[in-house]
């Protein structure tokens, strides 16, 4: 049999296959998209040389590409109600997500820009110092033996940068 052969048949065939989808599936939508799907698997394929009954592949192509969605459906439908039970909580019989709201995500990201503002108006070697040891989580010992100096520099260094984003982010609270 040849490709051209197949997709023949697969036009020919094409409405009883939307209505098989269609039956299988309860949704036209994914009927149709299925179809849609059939047809370029249909146009990429190579079919077997001893195929004598190119409707019956077909239906079987369709009949597979059902159940991967189906299955595929489940598996989010799943998900989706996993992630439903884990981030809402149920008051007085309403379902509330326990996601923060869009302000409390924007004065979030107002804040840590905030911060990192402040962190780049340290001075070098105070942001150096700071940046290992909060952001790298590395200890006073280790940073002292990297950059080669004393330890008590180095907490003098902490010390001055965190002083000081204290007081700036404190000046630019509202």
């Amino acid at each position: 049999m040849t490709a051209e052969t197949l997709k023949r048949a697969y036009m020919e065939q094409r409405p009883a296959l939307r209505r098989f989808l269609a039956a299988r599936l309860r949704n036209e939508a994914a009927a149709e998209d299925l179809v849609q799907d059939l047809w370029i698997r249909v146009s990429a394929a190579t079919p077997p040389d001893n195929l004598d009954n190119p409707a019956s592949y077909l239906f079987t192509m369709a009949g597979r590409l059902a159940l991967d969605h189906i299955r595929q459906h489940k598996r989010r439908q799943s998900r989706d109600e996993k992630w439903t039970d884990e981030n809402t909580q149920t008051t007085g019989g309403f379902a509330t997500s326990q996601e923060e709201d869009g302000e409390a995500r924007l004065l979030r990201a107002e804040r840590i820009q905030k911060v990192r503002d402040a962190i780049a108006q340290l001075p070098p070697k105070a942001r150096q110092v700071f940046e290992m040891h909060r952001l790298q989580g590395r200890s006073h010992k280790q940073i002292a033996a990297e950059l080669g100096i004393a330890v008590s520099t180095v907490e003098k260094h902490v010390i001055r940068a965190m002083r000081e984003l204290t007081t700036t982010l404190r000046d630019s609270e509202p």
